[in-house]
């Protein structure tokens, strides 16, 4: 299951019926009522497949899955009107059981693991809408199947849970950057080994969340919730019963966590999202520099009226940093947004937003960040406003103004 933002629905393909039958069916919720989605094409019919959405091309990704004949290695797109299979000249080999994910920063959807030929595989993939790329980082997580992905856009990392090392279920976290596949030593809650279970970003409360799945016994029940450092307990009034293999995905437009049936057997659906207007912070853009300057939200400090909401500024050289903010990301007086500055003395350096407040402090965080708070005024004024920030640090050498900008940040106030 996935969620198609351009057409506002949640799309779901596919999967294992109580009858033992592999199904083939397209349906579609619209966030009160599921609909049949009917098209001249279809993939064959399967199970323990994987979907995600690519919303740089609008289009929903589907790949693998066991059908009644086997493994199959087929990419299938859906554009809101028919499916379409694509044939890219290399692949991923046929499997089951692994996960996708989109990675919104680089326009990617990444793909690890899966059951091959009955053997749990750790080869990472990317699609780029076009061909299939293997990946071949330095640093690999075990190999696994019946795991969950789920990307991060803020802190614009994919998130890896678990899964079966085909004996045993996991319970280890890593994070793909493009690069580079990090393990996270977590704090807070530590999770059980579990696999079958499902996981989607929560993008209003910029957390990846996770239900449910099975950890080798009895089944689970627990919504746990990964903001980059610690998995924390949720602990909501009602939720599903304890499952696995059930899809779970977030819907955009409504602000909900939509999950969908799973094997216990049930054909539920449940959705799960907060009251009132979300704040919410997002990297955009690109800073300069080698490595670039960084600036990256603080999901525990989001902008929320009446609190302090804060960012971290990285790849810093000197201790002097400031940050400016303004009202748009489009234009700044007779100039359309981004504006390169080389003209400036710093090539390679553009200003993403409009300069409207300057010289907003930061302070030291680490021998190589910065740290920045700013206090976000109370009131139902604000909600739903949106402002833009740059940071500005000095960097002696870097360029002939001595001054590097990293990406830019929009907030989008609320209340919760």
């Amino acid at each position: 299951m996935a969620f198609d933002a351009a057409r506002q629905r949640m799309v779901l393909f596919g999967g294992w019926s109580t009858t033992s039958t592999i199904l083939g069916d397209a349906w579609q919720w619209d966030g009160t009522n599921w609909t049949a989605s009917f098209s001249t094409h279809y993939p064959p019919a399967r199970w323990n497949s994987a979907m995600a959405y690519d919303a740089a091309r609008q289009r929903i990704v589907l790949f693998g899955g066991l059908s009644i004949s086997g493994a199959v290695g087929d990419t299938w797109e859906w554009d809101g009107v028919d499916w379409l299979q694509r044939t890219p000249a290399v692949a991923p080999s046929a499997r089951w059981s692994h996960a996708l994910a989109y990675d919104s920063a680089r326009q990617r959807t990444v793909l690890f693991g899966g059951f091959v030929q009955g053997v749990v595989n750790a080869t990472t993939w990317e699609w780029d809408g076009n061909a299939w790329l293997q990946r071949l980082p330095t640093t690999v997580p075990p190999p696994r199947a019946e795991h969950s992905l789920a990307y991060d856009p803020v802190r614009q990392r994919t998130v890896m849970f678990g899964g079966t090392d085909g004996n045993n279920a996991r319970s280890d976290t890593w994070e793909w950057d493009g690069t580079t596949w990090q393990q996270r030593v977590t704090t807070g809650v530590l999770l059980s080994g579990r696999r079958e279970h499902a996981m989607a970003y929560d993008a209003a409360r910029q957390r990846v969340v996770l239900f449910g799945g099975n950890p080798g016994g009895t089944l689970s029940a627990d919504t746990v919730e990964w903001d980059g450092t610690v998995w924390t307990q949720a602990q909501p009034v009602v939720s599903p019963s304890a499952r696995f293999g059930h899809a779970m995905a977030y819907d955009l437009t409504r602000q909900r966590l939509v999950l969908f049936s799973g094997a216990v057997p049930v054909a539920d659906t449940w959705t799960r999202g907060v009251l009132g207007t979300p704040a919410v912070a997002t990297a955009y853009g690109n800073g300069c520099g080698i490595p670039p300057v960084g600036f990256e939200p603080a999901p525990a400090a989001r902008p929320i009226v009446g609190q302090n909401a804060g960012a971290t500024i990285t790849n810093v050289t000197t201790p002097l940093g400031a940050v400016a903010m303004g009202w748009s990301n489009t234009s700044y007086g007779p100039f359309t947004l981004p504006v390169t500055l080389g003209g400036i003395g710093m090539p390679g350096c553009d200003l993403l937003q409009s300069a409207d407040v300057l010289g907003l402090p930061a302070t030291v965080a680490t021998a190589t960040s910065l740290a920045f708070s700013l206090a976000i005024p109370p009131g139902p004024s604000l909600i739903g406003a949106r402002v833009y920030l740059q940071a500005y640090v000095f960097a002696p050498g870097a360029n002939p103004l001595q001054v590097l900008t990293s990406n830019g940040i929009e907030w989008t106030f609320g209340d919760v």
